[in-house]
């Protein structure tokens, strides 16, 4: 049985918002539902929070938004017949705008994936779907960087999408730093601006905005508990908002939000086609 394993980390995840009229912007799933091999992606969930809760790290909650990109990811290797962290889909190129386009929008996000090929893997994933978990997670333990995305510290929330076809098993295993999250944006319409209200899961009142001060004036951020509200002037064209922490004298940024003032109108996020690194 051949076992294969890549990585992939980064600290970039970029939302867009066209602009037109007063809605809720949603952040939804681009992505269809996939049927996974829900055994063994969760022994890979629960092996992998062992291994935190060995350093005293707290485990790492599972979202099913992170599911949805998991599988995504190891259907259309399986698919396609490549073994990638970079998918041959100029729309789902990088695991960052695969989890966005999965409706998660964190800045910070890491990826693991495998590949176990060979006749006994169907054996064993009838027979015995533990032990296909276990050598995955094993052999990512063993990889200095496959370890560093399970051990660490700032990621809180896990995915796992694990997809056989004959003798093939793709595993994707993606991580995302969800501390602070944004949940929603309300777009509303005053006079020449866009008001644009950001709601999150915490109190976002210390969060530092880092804008394009050609159409947020300094002193126009109003923070309530939960939510913090920026206005925006119309016909500006595109712009880049970024949501940070200071921490230890440093910003740590947790999402980052691309605003085109010029666009027709569309409520729920779009692929991010312009994404560069």
């Amino acid at each position: 049985m051949l076992f294969i394993l890549a990585i992939f980390n980064m600290s970039l995840n970029d939302v867009r918002v066209s602009l037109f009229g007063d809605t809720t912007v949603k952040f939804s799933p681009l992505y269809p539902e996939i049927s996974g091999n829900v055994e063994i992606e969760m022994k890979i969930i629960e092996l992998t929070n062992r291994q935190r809760e060995k350093i005293n790290i707290p485990p790492l909650i599972i979202d099913p938004y992170l599911t949805i990109a998991s599988r995504n990811h190891s259907y259309e290797m399986l698919r396609k017949g490549y073994f990638s962290h970079v998918s041959p889909i100029y729309y789902n190129r990088t695991s960052a705008i695969r989890i966005y386009n999965s409706g998660v929008v964190q800045y910070k996000t890491g990826e693991n994936i495998a590949q176990n090929a060979g006749t006994l893997v169907p054996i064993l994933i009838f027979n015995n779907p533990d032990s296909i978990a276990r050598i995955i997670v094993n052999n990512w333990m063993e990889s200095p960087h496959h370890r560093d995305n399970i051990l660490n510290r700032e990621y809180t929330n896990i995915g796992v999408g694990a997809i056989y076809r004959d003798t093939i098993l793709k595993v994707t295993q993606n991580f995302v730093d969800k501390s602070i999250s944004i949940d929603s944006i309300i777009i509303s319409s005053k006079n020449e601006e866009y008001l644009m209200d950001v709601y999150s899961g915490g109190n976002i009142s210390i969060i530092s905005v880092f804008k394009d001060e050609d159409i947020i004036d300094r002193n126009s951020l109003k923070f309530r508990y939960k939510n913090i509200r920026i206005p925006l002037k119309r016909k500006s064209g595109r712009h880049k908002i970024e949501f940070c922490i200071k921490e230890n004298g440093m910003y740590r940024c947790i999402a980052r939000v691309y605003i085109y003032t010029d666009n027709h109108f569309n409520n729920i996020f779009q692929p991010l086609t312009e994404f560069t690194e």
